[in-house]
This record gives structure tokens, sequence and C-alpha cells, in this order.
């Protein structure tokens, strides 16, 4: 929301399954305290591919659904598609429920009264406004919304359990999207309101969007030469009206060291000069006393000067 800060976590995850004239078969599994993994999902997972973004196979009776994920550069949103290969027809059912909060991500949700459940009605979707002061949400998608709110509650974190942090969450389930895959792919576009480069205001229908929007994903990442050069890319972000350097992902913002040290080799070794000058230019307004800041704080726009680099 203040890029690179100021980051909401507000679509969390979803529960999907497959339903056929052989029964239902889920296709997700979650994990909720105090380590009871459900559903089953995972046991129908075939294959992994990474490239050219993550995507899941699952095997169920009569064929096999493909589940890809993707993020469109420099866009507060996310792309979800899958489809059906098998000699199965019809019935043949996706059905989603999609998983919300609108917390800071350093935080964690938990049910409250205020969690506003009911979308209003956009374009080729719906659209959500969990909490005041927190992005909305659209959902835009081939598929028919079913309103049926509910919670989820106790997923369990095993990361944040180890590190000693707060590893239970609650999300809000507001309903369910239903796709027919016999009659092509399921599609489903998450996108937060004013961030980023938003989706255009009249969209194109969801199918159409999704594919434009994959195009676009291949050919920014066909420009790098190598993998290396491509992951180096997601490093390189912007503050205000220049550009900087975040630290680590999934929660480091940007620090002044690791910045500084990092330019040379994603920026001067790789030729991106105008990025690099963006760099020095975001950073030269916050020289104090001859010291670059150490970093910038999550909120709030003040600096730190804590060593001297």
């Amino acid at each position: 929301t203040s890029p690179p800060a100021g980051r909401k976590a507000l679509v969390n995850g979803f529960d999907a399954e497959v339903e056929t004239a052989s029964g239902r078969f889920a296709l997700t599994t979650q994990r909720y305290s105090p380590g009871v993994d459900a559903p089953d999902g995972v046991t129908r997972l075939e294959s992994f591919n990474l490239e050219p973004w993550p995507q899941w196979t699952y095997a169920v009776p009569g064929g096999k659904i493909v589940h890809e994920l993707f993020v469109p550069r420099e866009r507060a949103a996310v792309v979800l598609r899958w489809r059906w290969e098998g000699e199965a027809g019809p019935p043949l059912r996706l059905h989603v429920r999609p998983f919300f909060s609108g917390r800071d991500f350093h935080a964690t949700h938990h049910e409250n009264p205020a969690f506003r459940f009911t979308p209003e009605s956009v374009p080729e979707g719906e659209c959500w406004h969990f909490y005041d002061g927190v992005p909305g949400v659209t959902a835009r998608g081939n598929g028919a919304y079913h309103h049926e709110p509910c919670w989820y509650r106790n997923f369990l974190y095993d990361e944040e359990l180890a590190r000693g942090l707060d590893a239970l969450e609650d999300l809000a389930a507001p309903g369910r999207y239903e796709f027919d895959l016999a009659s092509g792919p399921a599609v489903l576009i998450f996108s937060a309101e004013d961030l980023g480069r938003p989706l255009p205001p009249s969209p194109p229908p969801p199918v159409e969007l999704a594919e434009k929007l994959a195009q676009d994903e291949h050919a920014r990442r066909s420009a790098f030469a190598t993998p290396r050069l491509r992951a180096a890319d997601a490093y390189l972000v912007g503050r205000g009206s220049g550009k900087t350097i975040i630290a680590g992902y999934p929660w480091f913002g940007d620090w002044g060291r690791d910045t500084f040290i990092a330019m040379r080799g994603l920026c001067l070794a790789t030729g991106r000069l105008a990025e690099a000058r963006d760099i020095l230019a975001a950073w030269s307004g916050t020289v104090s006393q001859g010291m670059l800041p150490n970093r910038f704080p999550d909120q709030g726009d003040e600096p730190e000067y804590p060593s001297v680099d």
C-alpha cells in the first residue's frame, strides 16, 4: 500500500475439489491445529513444475487436472487457472472456496464480527471490502459464485511455530466458485484496488484477460538470458518515483547496507544502469550527516540510522 512497505495479505489461499461421475475429489490440503492435515488433496498430487510458473498436476479417476498460478509483474493481482486432461465427460465441475484475511503481512488474522462477508457485484465478478482502510479485493472468473459465508479456524503455520511466533490463524470464506471444466479451463483472477498497475477498468472476459496477462508475463520472462537474471529482477522494486532493492522475501524491506551491496551485481553487472540511477536517486534524499539509513521502517516514512553504513 506504500511500496515497498505497508504490505497486506488479502487472499491467503483456497480449498478446491473436482466433481466427476466417479465422485468428489479434493485437490488441496490445509494444516490445522494441533497438526491435522485435511482434506486429502495432497495424495492426488502427481507432479509439480516451476516453469514457466508454478504448476501442479493432480490425478483423479478418469483424468488429470493441471493447476497453474502466476503473479503479473508490478500488478497487485494473482491469476489461477485449472484445466482438465482426460476422457471423462460431464459432470465435470470444479469447486473453489477462497480464504480471505486483510491483515498486515507480519500479523495473523482471527475470527471477528467486523469482517464483511457480502461482496458487491462488478462486471464479470465480485468485490469485497473486508475492513475499513484495507484495499478492496475483486475476483473475476468464468464460474458461478455461491454465497456461503463461514469461518475456517485454526490454520497452523509450522514455520511460525518453529520461530516462536503466533502460529494459528482464522480465515474468512465468504463463498465458493463453481466451474464447468467440461466446457474449458477454469479461471479466477484476484486483484487489489488501486495498487500497482491496475487491471483495465473494463477488462475483457476473464479467460481472455488471463491469457493476455500470461502472454505478457511470458514475454517479460523471455527477455532474461538466464533463470538467475530473471530471479534477480524480483528484488528490484519501486519506492516513490524511484527504485530500491528488497533485502529478502517474504518479510524483509529495503535495507541500506543490502541495497548498495546488491546493486552492483543486480544493476551494474547486468547493464541495468537506469535502475541503478533510480536507486541512487531514491536513496539520495535520505543521507543524514554523511550516513545512509540502515532501513526504512515498515510503517511510516522516517528512515532509521542505527549504524554508520
